[in-house]
């Protein structure tokens, strides 16, 4: 029993010290955001691309919770990129857009 209250203490320990900051999330973000907009340019989406280009232009809404992180783009309210990341590991995709 101990042995593993130990593993979860390193463990935390571990994903505190190696949460990713902001900077890891923005390159990751934009480019998923670029992709998002190409994609919507080919099925002929304009306002997917006006939106996702205007998104690009603004800053994102860093999250952390010490253990791990989120951040939005343009803002948590109304995302349209959602990236999640622990451990130095940052992982983005698409939010639907209604």
């Amino acid at each position: 029993m101990i042995r593993i209250l130990i593993v979860l203490v390193v463990a935390a320990v571990a994903a505190y010290f190696t949460n990713p900051k902001s900077e890891a999330y923005e390159t990751k973000a934009r480019d998923t955001l670029q992709a998002a907009a190409q994609e919507d340019l080919e099925q002929l989406d304009v306002g997917g691309v006006i939106g996702n280009s205007a998104a690009q232009l603004s800053d994102g809404e860093y999250e952390t919770f010490y253990l791990a992180s989120r951040y939005s783009l343009p803002s948590a309210a109304d995302a349209r990129v959602q990236c999640y990341g622990a451990f130095t590991f940052v992982t983005c995709s698409r939010t639907p857009q209604t």
